[in-house]
């Protein structure tokens, strides 16, 4: 790039630039760049690009296209993703949300009592958690896992999002969290199999925490821990909801079943793919 034209120009050439390496979406990575180098929204670009480009800003585009090139993905440029209606931090410390575990939100919000208290096993970026206690100002709830990292990165969102006072964060492994004490327990595991982490993509294999990607040799490893914690932890009548990767439901569901867990639905991402299942504990005897 070199300093001359329009912003719509170096826009131009940017794409063509991603494109040739293979990036998809070439286009839209460019403008949220570009966005994200001017300090505007991306619906604010076509205000700006017939501006003539300068000298900083140009760097900065510059140096986040060739991060792109690289293979960064876009939220781990920026810093952040977005995530059910909300700008979440993310790092190299934690998983990348992704739009299907929304579903988790979605699903638990629905079944999560007034006053309700959740548990988020293995909590990342926060996102699952914080989501739940912004939607729901009369919830509380609690965050595991096992990276301090991790951790520090929950607490900058649940800060960010005004939740902190109802978001205990604490560090611990899938059995963590007070028996008997929550109305709904979730979680997006590590899910991916020893043997497929080496064909995933290079974004994720490469900036995703591999602790956050691999589930053991056959990536149920975590399902199997957590249906027996979850039923443990969950008040009579509570609900387990998880994420899982393609071709996984059966497998999951069946671990659900096996712990105790009723009624189990399983629900399809945007692409059809089933990525989800809620289980309900028994109720009182």
């Amino acid at each position: 790039m070199s300093l001359h034209c329009t912003w719509s120009d170096m826009l131009a050439e940017a794409s063509a630039r991603l494109a040739k390496a293979g990036v998809e979406d070439a286009r839209r990575d460019a403008r949220l760049l570009l966005a994200d180098t001017l300090g505007v929204e991306t619906g604010e670009l076509i205000l700006r690009e017939m501006d003539m480009i300068d000298g900083a800003h140009l760097a900065g585009f510059e140096d986040r296209i060739r991060r792109r090139l690289a293979g960064e993905p876009v939220s781990r440029i920026r810093g952040w993703r977005e995530f059910y209606g909300r700008r979440f931090i993310v790092t190299g410390d934690v998983l990348d949300p992704r739009p299907e575990t929304e579903l988790l939100v979605e699903q638990g919000l629905r079944r999560l009592p007034p006053g309700g208290r959740v548990l988020d096993l293995g909590t990342g970026s926060g996102c699952i958690l914080v989501s739940l206690l912004a939607e729901r100002a009369d919830a509380s709830g609690e965050g595991v896992d096992a990276s301090d990292a991790a951790l520090q990165v929950a607490a900058r969102n649940a800060a960010a999002l005004g939740v902190a006072e109802r978001a205990r964060l604490v560090k611990g492994d899938w059995t963590s969290g007070d028996m008997g004490a929550w109305d709904l327990v979730l979680s997006n595991p590590p899910y991916v199999s020893e043997a497929e982490f080496p064909d995933l993509a290079r974004e994720v294999r490469e900036h995703d925490p591999r602790i956050a990607l691999v589930g053991g040799v056959d990536g149920l490893e975590p399902y199997r821990t957590i249906s027996a914690a979850a039923r443990r932890a969950l008040k009579p009548g509570g609900w387990l909801g998880v994420e899982f990767g393609a071709g996984q439901a059966e497998a999951v569901t069946g671990l659900m079943t096996g712990a105790g867990f009723a009624g189990i639905e399983v629900y399809r991402d945007l692409a059809g793919i089933e990525r989800a299942a809620f289980g309900q504990a028994p109720g009182p005897a």
